[in-house]
């Protein structure tokens, strides 16, 4: 069975890291969105693959410029 991915904006920290630790813990691997919080994202990443044993990757994008988010999606 194929896990299912999660893309998260504004992962790097508060409600976002917060939901993308939760959707971790349900088996999703993620995707970390974040826009200037680079090292947050990572340290991120790497707490939920060492917890949860899910793929995670993180990536630098501006969610109001649509071609950045089409980018990302791809």
């Amino acid at each position: 069975m194929e896990r299912k991915v999660v893309l998260i904006t504004g992962a790097s920290r508060g409600i976002g890291a917060a939901i993308a630790k939760v959707m971790a813990a349900k088996n999703y691997d993620v995707v970390i969105n974040y826009l200037n919080s680079h090292e947050r994202a990572e340290s991120l990443k790497k707490e939920i693959e060492e917890k949860y044993n899910v793929n995670v990757l993180t990536y630098s994008a501006d969610v109001s410029e649509e071609e950045a988010v089409k980018n990302m999606v791809e």
